[in-house]
């Protein structure tokens, strides 16, 4: 990561200018979270695709999920109905978040940063609250060029809803079909425009990992074999918070979790640092277990990363490799993880 630059003072009065404002407009008495608005950073222009929560009533805000991968992410939370599910999807997202709540939900640095810009809310839900969700990170105070990208976009998510209500633009998700906000600098200031757009959900493809160590093929084989064994193998974020320091950003670490699917044993779970690793570590902790205590009859997985990693090795190895639904014995190590949270 690279050095985070708060805000100033001036960046963040405009912020909060911009959330009253989209607070008082109640934008989500027309939009439905499904009705993404997207919204390009006049900086680097990367898309945010801004989806206006409060339509159910309960949670009120912007939620502005960043280029591709905020995008894959939005179908992935739209589509699992599964809340421990969503919990682990929620590790992976990439996003911005504005959102409404009482005094009480902001922490102690939200209220300084508040007091200190001399600043008050009035009425229920009426206290904005400004994080940055980034895979594999707790959620976070916004950097200074975070402040300004989330400014613009809650004011164009604005321009939007008012031509959407005079009939001016078409917004429809099951259509894939929605605007594109776009500016450009003339003479130091902005000049934004729409334009229609269309949504395209991205596809993360994995490419299939092929063993070509014949001595690590060999060992696999020359192990003996259990008839009855059948192993959950996981790779994901741990919900556990690890933060070295005060200064510095607290983060989930990814954890490769082997389990016994028949007797709940945990036979491995190893954090690190880096998603970078994943092939790697699931490959040596897995090797290293089948050396020391031998092949399984059959190991179960989830996700298409590890169908990727584990098809070929299976396949040489002798090993049945079967996908499932869900992981129950890995799933309940989680969910006791997530107690602490």
């Amino acid at each position: 990561m690279g050095e985070r630059i708060r805000p100033s003072k001036e960046q963040l009065l405009a912020l909060y200018e911009a959330a009253v404002a989209f607070w008082e407009a109640e934008p989500w008495q027309g939009l439905y979270d499904a009705d993404l608005v997207c919204v390009e950073n006049p900086l680097d222009g990367e898309i945010g695709y801004c989806s206006v929560m409060g339509k159910g009533g309960q949670h009120f805000g912007l939620c502005v999920f960043l280029g591709m991968r905020g995008l894959r992410g939005f179908y992935e939370l739209m589509e699992l109905g599964d809340e421990k599910e969503k919990a682990q999807a929620v590790f992976s997202q990439d996003y911005i978040l504005c959102s409404f709540g009482e005094r009480g939900e902001l922490d102690e640095e939200d209220l300084r940063e508040v007091a200190g810009l001399g600043l008050t809310f009035q009425g229920a839900n009426a206290w904005p609250q400004f994080r940055r969700y980034e895979p594999g990170y707790h959620p976070w105070y916004l950097t200074a060029e975070e402040c300004v990208f989330l400014t613009h976009a809650l004011q164009q998510v604005l321009e939007v809803v008012a031509q959407y209500e005079q009939g001016e633009v078409d917004i429809d998700f099951d259509q894939a079909r929605t605007v594109l906000r776009k500016s450009e600098e003339r003479d130091g200031k902005l000049t934004w425009q729409t334009t229609p757009w269309e949504l395209q959900r991205p596809v993360l493809l994995y490419e299939p990992l092929e063993i070509v160590n014949e001595l690590l093929l060999h060992q696999l084989r020359r192990a003996p074999r259990s008839i009855n064994a059948v192993w959950e193998v996981e790779v994901c974020y741990l919900p556990v918070i690890i933060q070295p320091s005060k200064e510095e950003r607290p983060f989930f670490p990814r954890g490769f979790v082997l389990a016994d699917h028949r007797t709940g044993m945990i036979h491995d779970c190893h954090v690190y640092e880096d998603p970078g690793e994943d092939m790697f570590q699931v490959i040596d902790r897995l090797a290293r277990h089948i050396t020391n205590f031998g092949l399984p009859k059959e190991i179960r997985i989830k996700s298409d990363l590890l169908v990727a990693v584990l098809t070929d090795l299976c396949s040489k190895a002798g090993i049945s490799l079967q996908r499932a639904a869900s992981l129950p014995q890995v799933e309940a190590l989680l969910s006791e993880l997530g107690r602490e949270l």
